[in-house]
């Protein structure tokens, strides 16, 4: 087997811990509490502990064919993975041809839909049960992870996605509601965790850097930047996993290591040259094998070297890659180059400078192809690649793998996760209002 030389990139910084006692960088599973004692202070802590746990199984999945996870299905809908397995289900997502029956996006839609769910209600029970809800620091992170999984939402579904609540003993069915409604309701959260006095400052980078995506996704750039313009370059906010048990493993890692996911290079001609570019954003090993099919060849991502490794949800970088983007609105190329190199020096990975780009096309192509790298496996590309088509106006087959498919037939036209079938339940969901933005 040939390794790539670069066994993983060396990110700016050091990893950001979370004040509190358990959270996204705990891997310790929540506590059990008795039904009797969930209206209580620890009842409520306890809700907590269990959104927490949740959002980064949807997230990172667990390490089995069982739950893929978000970083998973929308990379392989995108550009970055090439299925190396058979299952029918992860087939249709890669080749851009998804059922509404399709078991893996009905999971991840119910799963993030438990999250919402979950978060709002913990931060919910924090504020009615605590003796002191100014003081508690857990209310603003679960507005925060809230306004995360309405990010996903609007960046990996389609417009139309209903949002139902319960009260008392009721469930309020929601009505379907468009992308840039439900971005706006990932802003309104953030908004509400960076006005919670007791927000603890990893929180608040990371409220932040959500609302700067949020606002990107939404076309407001220069708000975006603004939102932006305090986290600091090494701010890392994570998602920690262990060895066991199963549930707690990283998925993205696993997948690789059982050869069930391959990394692709220029995926339906059109894809970025993740292999090729032999950049260390994206180390990978050529195991000079095929995949579990039989036919495709393996190449195993290493950037998640083992089943314990964490997975970066917002970060420094992130934040300069946000303001490297209002610069490219406002045609300051020079600018988003110098913003963008010094990203690529500081992170101490021989990497060379970029040239200024000559015209506007070429500027967005750095642009996007720098995010491409930096954000590699952490959900970003899939939302990436809509904005190039809505906000950039590019067709759908200059940026979604086109033409003939590898395991045979052709790509399909999907751009963007269904709503599935099981949503066919809340009598206010006729599924997807748009299926190509």
């Amino acid at each position: 087997m040939t390794t790539h030389p670069y066994v993983r990139p060396a990110l700016l910084g050091a990893v950001v811990a979370l004040a509190t006692g358990c959270g996204l960088l705990d891997t310790q599973t929540p506590d059990i509490i008795q039904p009797g004692n969930v209206e209580s202070p620890e009842g409520a802590q306890a809700k907590r502990a269990g959104a927490l746990a949740d959002w980064a199984f949807v997230r990172d999945g667990d390490g089995t064919e069982f739950v893929d996870g978000e970083i998973l299905l929308t990379g392989l809908l995108a550009d970055e993975f090439v299925l190396s397995t058979t299952p029918p289900g992860e087939q249709e997502i890669d080749q851009r041809k998804i059922s509404l029956l399709n078991v893996g996006i009905d999971s991840l839609f119910l799963l993030l839909h438990r999250v919402r769910a979950e978060s709002e209600d913990a931060a919910g029970s924090i504020q009615r049960l605590s003796a002191d809800p100014a003081a508690e620091d857990g209310i603003p992170e679960m507005l925060a992870v809230a306004g995360y999984t309405y990010i996903s939402f609007g960046e990996d579904f389609c417009s139309g996605v209903p949002f139902s609540r319960v009260s008392g003993d009721s469930l309020i069915f929601g009505q379907p509601e468009t992308t840039s409604q439900v971005f706006d309701r990932a802003i309104a959260r953030f908004d509400s965790a960076l006005a919670h006095p007791a927000i603890t400052e990893d929180v608040a980078n990371l409220a932040a850097v959500g609302k700067g995506r949020a606002l990107l996704d939404q076309n407001l750039v220069t708000e975006a930047a603004a939102a932006v313009a305090d986290v600091p370059t090494d701010f890392q906010f994570v998602t920690e996993h262990a060895e066991s048990p199963q549930r707690l493993r990283n998925a993205i890692y696993q997948y690789g290591a059982d050869f069930l996911w391959s990394l692709s290079d220029a995926e339906g001609g059109v894809g970025l040259p993740y292999l090729s570019a032999d950049d260390p954003r994206v180390p990978f090993e050529d195991t000079e094998d095929v995949g579990l099919d039989g036919t495709t060849p393996q190449f195993t991502l290493l950037k998640y070297p083992d089943a314990a490794a964490s997975v970066v949800v917002a970060d420094g970088i992130e934040a300069r890659l946000i303001e490297a983007e209002a610069q490219l609105r406002s045609n300051n190329f020079s600018g988003m180059r110098t913003t963008l190199n010094d990203l690529r020096q500081g992170a101490g990975l021989g990497l060379s400078n970029l040239p200024t780009p000559g015209s506007a096309t070429e500027a967005q192509d750095q642009l996007f192809s720098e995010r491409a790298f930096w954000l590699f496996a952490t959900g970003h590309r899939l939302g990436d690649m809509r904005r190039l088509i809505r906000q950039y106006g590019r067709p759908a087959e200059a940026v979604f793998p086109t033409g003939d498919y590898i395991k045979g037939g052709s790509y399909g036209t999907d751009v963007n996760l269904p709503i599935p079938r099981s949503e066919n339940n809340n009598p206010n969901s006729n599924g997807c209002l748009d299926r190509n933005a």
